[in-house]
């Protein structure tokens, strides 16, 4: 069954590192304001965002941290 929220989801993930952030932003918001994403969605978003930019030290270092 098609869900509206995980399409949505799907595109947004793909517009990110495509997409300025501010654009990838405010396209969320639309979607989070019609009630289709949630506050959840919105904090993954912002992970994912945040994410493109982690050096290599930071990476290594979060996968210290979880082993």
């Amino acid at each position: 069954m098609f869900s509206l929220r995980e399409f949505v989801m799907k595109t947004i993930k793909g517009m990110i590192g495509e997409e300025p952030d501010y654009k990838v932003r405010k396209y969320a918001l639309g979607w989070y304001e019609k009630e289709v994403l949630t506050e959840e969605d919105m904090i993954e978003i912002e992970m994912l965002i945040e994410a493109q930019y982690a050096t290599d030290e930071e990476v290594t270092e979060e996968v210290t941290e979880t082993e």
